[in-house]
């Protein structure tokens, strides 16, 4: 038994990336309030998940300026704003911190800064504060949600494509998003070939109460088993990013709160002065992915389910709201022109303007973690090299982009509405 009713489109997985770009595709202009275009599928029930999940997620999320104008034309920024920490500087090291906090070149261990007096070149935002706001500002958008229902199988046809389901009909539609995470299913179902890198490292992530005001500067050290990152989050409170060897992140993971605040802190360095454990632990396999292609016939990847890089620059779910933003582009022109929303051109077009920045920010995450973890010799070399880009013109390039809008143009990211 199947639906008769041919929906546009289907957005599949209901997490950071699915709801944001539900809401960015409701504005390409398909559909209305009365006969809604967009379908958000969750395999979860989310009205019973909110309150579990704001227990227990105290992760949190880097957005980049081009992000933030994203984010402010869909009408959710104002909802997190207030408790958005701003990131004005970037500063990087290598290699094991100075033991000695009178060094009077502790500073001088980060080679590499960026600072951005006027506009911030980053916010680091709170994930439950985020998806409750991309959560409040769907519910004014005519979007139909369908919740607690898993996609068991996908069918591409000539004009449409067919959702499968367990316990409900099969839902026919023009094109499906996958935003369905790294393991992707709808990936699988495709048979969309994917590159995945081996499980070498693991990150752990975790908050922290500094002794030392962090200046909204976000720190970054590359050391031998893995790069550690402390993003600012609230006045004196920080956010932990620390990628390890898979065994060695185990055993960090059963010390006591205090133990692991001191290695930390050993790890890191003293330049935030003493460091306190600020709620739980969590920890995620890395496994950088990329895959074959980005569409298939009635099919689009986004995020992760096309692209699951390295978190060492914070730039995931920035490359999600790129993908949102160019798939609105590539929707709203084709609605102008009379065409279907499962019109190959649209494919075609999303593809060709995605795939300079994936491709960049997949081969730049993935070649300087093999690089700074893995090969301590030519880490060295590159670690010297860090106060010549510091000098370079090299610098005002990687601010840009750091800054998000350089690789990738689109509406969206520019603080217009695609429609």
């Amino acid at each position: 038994m199947c639906d008769h009713q041919i929906q546009q489109i289907a957005v599949v997985g209901a997490g950071l990336t699915g709801v944001m770009t539900a809401l960015a595709l409701s504005h390409c202009g398909y559909g209305s309030p009365s006969a809604p275009a967009i379908t958000l599928i969750d395999r979860d029930n989310q009205i019973d998940a909110k309150a579990e999940t704001a227990k227990r997620d105290q992760r949190t999320t880097t957005v980049h300026a081009a992000g933030k104008a994203m984010l402010d034309a869909l009408g959710v920024w104002p909802s997190i704003d207030k408790n958005a920490t701003p990131i004005s500087c970037i500063k990087v090291a290598n290699g094991q911190p100075h033991r000695d906090r009178l060094n009077p070149r502790q500073r001088s261990e980060f080679l590499l800064d960026w600072h951005s007096d006027e506009t911030p070149m980053a916010y680091v935002v709170s994930n439950q504060d985020l998806l409750d706001a991309l959560y409040d500002r769907l519910a004014e958008r005519p979007v139909i949600q369908i919740a607690g229902h898993e996609v068991t199988k996908f069918d591409s046809g000539d004009d449409f494509a067919r959702l499968q389901f367990e316990r409900r009909p099969d839902l026919s539609c023009q094109l499906v998003v996958a935003c369905d995470g790294a393991n992707s299913k709808l990936r699988d179902y495709a048979s969309i070939r994917t590159f995945r890198e081996p499980h070498r490292q693991t990150a752990i992530i975790a908050n922290l109460i500094s002794e030392q005001p962090h200046e909204n500067t976000a720190f970054q050290r590359f050391l031998p088993g893995g790069p550690i990152a402390l993003m600012p989050h609230g006045e004196r409170r920080v956010s932990l990013v620390w990628s390890l060897p898979k065994d060695e992140a185990s055993r960090v993971l059963a010390l006591c709160e205090d133990e692991f605040a001191s290695l930390v802190l050993l790890a890191f360095g003293e330049t935030l002065g003493g460091l306190k454990l600020d709620g739980p632990r969590h920890s995620w396999p890395l496994k950088p992915t990329i895959t074959h292609k980005m569409t298939s016939h009635n099919l689009i990847l986004a995020g992760d389910a096309s692209h699951a890089i390295h978190p060492l620059a914070g730039q995931g779910y920035n490359l999600a709201l790129g993908d949102a933003a160019v798939l609105a582009d590539c929707l709203a022109q084709a609605n102008q022109r009379g065409l279907n929303a499962g019109h190959r051109s649209i494919r075609s077009e999303y593809r060709t303007r995605r795939r300079l920045e994936v491709t960049a920010m997949t081969a730049m995450t993935s070649g300087l973690n093999q690089l700074m973890s893995f090969q301590p010799g030519m880490a060295k070399i590159a670690g010297a090299g860090m106060s010549l880009v510091n000098r370079s013109p090299l610098k005002a390039l990687f601010q840009r982009s750091a800054m998000g809008g350089q690789l990738t143009r689109a509406n969206l990211l520019e603080g217009r509405l695609p429609e």
